[in-house]
């Protein structure tokens, strides 16, 4: 995998610092190039300087598209130009200041930024509400510090960013932090150790390494932004686009070697399924994780057969809960719920410390990140407010074109392939044609392995947007989580207090 990093600036010496920092964080087979702009300004520090900088940023894209990379990054919490740069390729590009929101969306209740001045307020809630956020927003801070006076003396760099942090924890409710400049990227871990020295344990985000993985997971999920929203312009190109750069840019290796291990908590019992379902379940999402990546199945042993109703949900918790410890005592790094409804979701963050995947919520995430609105394909009619609540929930309704359904049990989903492609081709061909949906998400886990069908038999009735495939989503995100240390906040969902519970071994596990 080939991948750009574009600074939208022209300051040679910060780009350079740039790599040796990122690496660390990447796939060893994965390859990542930096250029910076020709022209412009030095720093981005306002909406006068980020539109001076769009039409540099536009073409780079353009010379990474004709080099050959997989997907594009766009390093500045300013997303400069990211609107236009989706219009004029078919690659993922992606923006530090998205990618890191809707991060901390999925892995927290409300998120601060820290910027270097105040007036990055304004600009910072402008993209908060374009990218529908603004339910997980509580506040933007600012260090009062120059960009390009960052680095001259980090301990005030330090000191100023633990003062707004715990200003922003306190006083404005956050229970995560998003650095508001991709140069604090070395402040993550002084800052965590200050904080938590005093006690505090917020989310940290740093915005370049989050944009880089982030462009990592997207394009290793075969995703693109939609074409729905980002309708393909190279026809209109300017006569500066036409005529790019040639000059060799290098590329470097990632150094990230590490083995992870995910944990797939089933909430159903065998019922009607073969007796290897288990063994099944485990290869289709090993199916999508790296070489080293360690896929663990562990299914519940009472309970309801299949999740179709909220009884049925709430009968699998206590069971989930006991796996989910056992999964984290044992030394896994990420677990994910096996199924739509992500049932104890809630429950199960609170009860450990590493991160939880919940399919709905990071799909719902994923798919406002590449489009305007998404729509969710479910099983039965009468099930479907399930995600009109739980997307509400989250905080991001306002991405929410549909749900429309198969009309089909579970057992009629895992069971009957071609009766469900057939309903699901033409749910989807709903939910784009008359919703508005720019995007697409299979509703039930038994629905795996039917994305890529799905995008193609769609694609064949001239309806071209892209289609999620939930448990692909779940790994890449477990994977992307464990790679950068980052876990759900402990602040939004806090260990439950030590006590007795009568008749539950849970205390006990």
């Amino acid at each position: 995998m080939k991948i750009r990093i574009i600074a939208p600036i022209t300051s040679s010496e910060i780009v350079s610092k740039t790599i040796p920092v990122l690496r660390k964080y990447i796939c060893g087979n994965t390859q990542i190039s930096l250029v910076n702009i020709l022209k412009g300004p030095a720093s981005l520090e306002s909406i006068y300087e980020e539109t001076l900088a769009a039409p540099q940023v536009a073409q780079r894209v353009l010379e990474a598209e004709r080099d050959g990379m997989d997907a594009i990054v766009i390093d500045c919490m300013n997303d400069p130009g990211l609107e236009a740069a989706r219009e004029i390729t078919r690659i993922p590009v992606i923006g530090a200041a998205q990618s890191a929101m809707t991060l901390a969306a999925i892995l927290c209740n409300k998120f601060s930024i820290i910027a270097t001045a105040k007036r990055d307020r304004f600009p910072f809630e402008l993209l908060i509400k374009r990218y529908g956020l603004i339910e997980k927003y509580t506040s933007t801070r600012s260090v009062e510090i120059p960009v390009l006076e960052l680095h001259d003396n980090p301990e005030k760099l330090l000191s100023s960013l633990f003062v707004e942090s715990v200003h922003a924890i306190q006083e404005d409710g956050a229970s995560g932090i998003i650095f508001g400049c991709t140069r604090m990227r070395d402040m993550k871990q002084d800052l965590k150790d200050a904080l938590q020295q005093h006690g505090l344990n917020p989310l940290i985000i740093d915005p370049s390494s989050a944009a880089l993985k982030w462009a990592e997971m997207t394009a290793g999920l075969n995703l693109t932004q939609s074409l729905k929203t980002y309708p393909y312009g190279k026809s209109f190109l300017l006569p500066d686009h036409q005529n790019l750069n040639t000059e060799f840019t290098p590329s470097w290796n990632g150094l990230l070697n590490e083995a992870v291990k995910i944990c797939v908590m089933v909430p159903v019992i065998q019922g009607y399924r073969g007796n290897n379902w288990l063994e099944e379940t485990q290869k289709g999402y090993a199916a999508y994780a790296r070489p080293t990546t360690q896929i663990t199945v562990e299914a519940i042993q009472t309970g309801p057969a299949t999740i179709e109703n909220q009884y049925q949900k709430a009968m699998c918790i206590p069971e989930l809960l006991l796996i989910a410890k056992k999964a984290e005592r044992e030394g896994a790094d990420a677990l994910i719920i096996d199924c739509m409804s992500d049932p104890g979701f809630d429950a199960v963050r609170e009860a450990v410390s590493i991160p939880v995947i919940g399919q709905t919520q990071a799909c719902s995430f994923l798919a406002s990140a590449l489009s305007h609105r998404f729509s969710i394909l479910g099983t039965r009619k009468d099930y479907a407010h399930k995600f009109t609540n739980q997307v509400a929930e989250y905080g991001i309704s306002s991405r929410l074109a549909s749900v429309r359904t198969v009309g089909l049990t579970v057992e009629e989903v895992e069971t009957n392939p071609e009766r469900l492609l057939k309903a699901l081709l033409d749910a989807g061909e709903l939910a784009v044609v008359q919703d508005g949906a720019h995007s697409l998400i299979p509703g039930c886990t038994g629905m795996i392995g039917l994305a890529d069908a799905l995008q193609e038999g769609l694609s064949e009735r001239g309806i071209h947007v892209p289609v999620l495939e939930p448990p692909a989503v779940a790994v890449k995100l477990a994977e992307l989580l464990t790679d950068l240390h980052l876990t759900h906040s402990k602040i939004t969902w806090p260990l439950p207090p030590e006590k007795e519970i009568s008749g539950y071994p849970i205390s006990e596990s």
